[in-house]
């Protein structure tokens, strides 16, 4: 195999040279240029055509980390990701840089020397994955308007509709923010259930990204705080660096509790763990809708969800749409997949399960 060229971007001579031998640890990944400033960067992207960059978040010059990812992807789109501090200022910069098409983000090594081995293997994960990843600039692209875009998995049959004490569950790790920007918004406003947003993703960074969902949404979005009770038509996203489960209180009604127990499948918030706690509950039915995303989280969770005897319409986003496939792909492999559906009919085959029509 060829290795993977990158390119590395910050302005720091002693972060470019710490991010270049992390990178280079791996033997598939060659550092092919580095980086000062976005001037740079793009006279290097044209030169050198790398297959993947990493680009720091804040930049001197005309141009932060967001003007230069602008350039990137209008001029020639590459699998971008961001570096960051972690603040709350950042937080934000990186659910804009990840709306406008960055492929995901790491945090800058703080020196320590367990974090410098965590984020090396983590970088060099992201980036292999990059490589092979779909770039998505923009709206999602209607590929395809034929009937095989809808598939229905063998073992079961689509259902009409969610009958009874409906709970909705949208999970997605990478590529995640930009799809849950093409969903949420256009979810209607009258669902008649709670929706549970599961994202990979760390402390700070989850409040940013209901809050900007928040403001794109006919629909009230907010980070979920431990013991508040669920309401429909609310959205709920699962705070980083917490599991979200879901009880019932003494007058059973569907509350919040949140938990640091150990990351499942690597994660926290897990979607498995959501999922397996929604398993718990009786008398409840599920809309579940599993997105983009690196790895397997959320197929075991739907598969004891659908063996514990509940009224389950489970939804996978289609490849053709997905910045990665892995975590829809292991969802169908589990046989309890009643809809294959492109990114741009999400929304709608959620509402349809309530005899409703997607908010445009």
């Amino acid at each position: 195999m060829n290795q993977i060229k990158v390119l590395v971007v910050d302005d720091s001579a002693f972060m470019r040279q710490t991010i270049k031998a992390m990178i280079e640890e791996d033997p598939m990944l060659q550092v092919v240029a580095t980086a000062r400033d976005g001037k740079d960067a793009l006279e290097k992207l044209f030169h050198y055509h790398p297959d993947v960059i990493t680009l720091d978040i804040i930049l001197p010059g005309d141009k932060d980390g967001l003007g230069v990812l602008n350039d990137i992807m209008g001029l020639q789109p590459t699998p971008t990701i961001m570096v960051s501090g972690a603040s709350d200022e950042n937080a934000n910069y990186v659910i804009e840089a990840m709306s406008r098409g960055a492929f995901d983000f790491i945090f800058k090594p703080s020196g320590k020397l367990s974090d410098m081995e965590h984020i090396e293997h983590e970088l060099q994960a992201k980036i292999r994955q990059a490589a092979v990843s779909r770039i998505r600039v923009g709206e999602p692209v209607r590929i395809s308007e034929k009937k095989d875009v809808l598939e229905i998995s063998r073992k079961r049959s689509l259902s009409n509709s969610i009958k009874s004490s409906p709970i909705v569950l949208i999970g997605t790790s990478t590529g995640g923010p930009k799809a849950l920007q093409s969903v949420v918004p256009r979810l209607n406003s009258n669902l008649p259930a709670p929706i549970l947003i599961v994202q990979h993703m760390p402390p700070r960074f989850t409040k940013s990204l209901a809050d900007r969902l928040n403001r794109m949404s006919p629909l009230s979005v907010t980070e979920a705080a431990e013991g508040e009770l669920l309401e429909n038509g609310h959205a709920y996203v699962a705070p980083g660096g917490l599991h979200l489960l879901i009880e019932e209180d003494e007058q059973k009604r569907l509350k919040v509790r949140l938990s640091d127990s150990p990351p499942v499948n690597g994660v926290r918030p897990s979607i498995d763990v959501t999922l397996q706690s929604l398993a718990a509950l009786h008398g409840y039915s599920y809309v579940v809708s599993i997105l983009t995303g690196m790895g397997k989280d959320g197929a075991k969770g739907i598969t004891e969800l659908c063996a514990a005897g509940n009224d389950v319409h489970a939804i996978a986003e289609s490849e053709e749409t997905c910045t990665v496939f892995g975590m829809p792909k292991a969802m169908i492999e589990t046989g309890q997949v009643n809809e294959i559906q492109p990114l741009y009919h999400i929304s709608e085959a959620i509402c349809s399960q309530f005899g409703l029509q997607g908010d445009e």
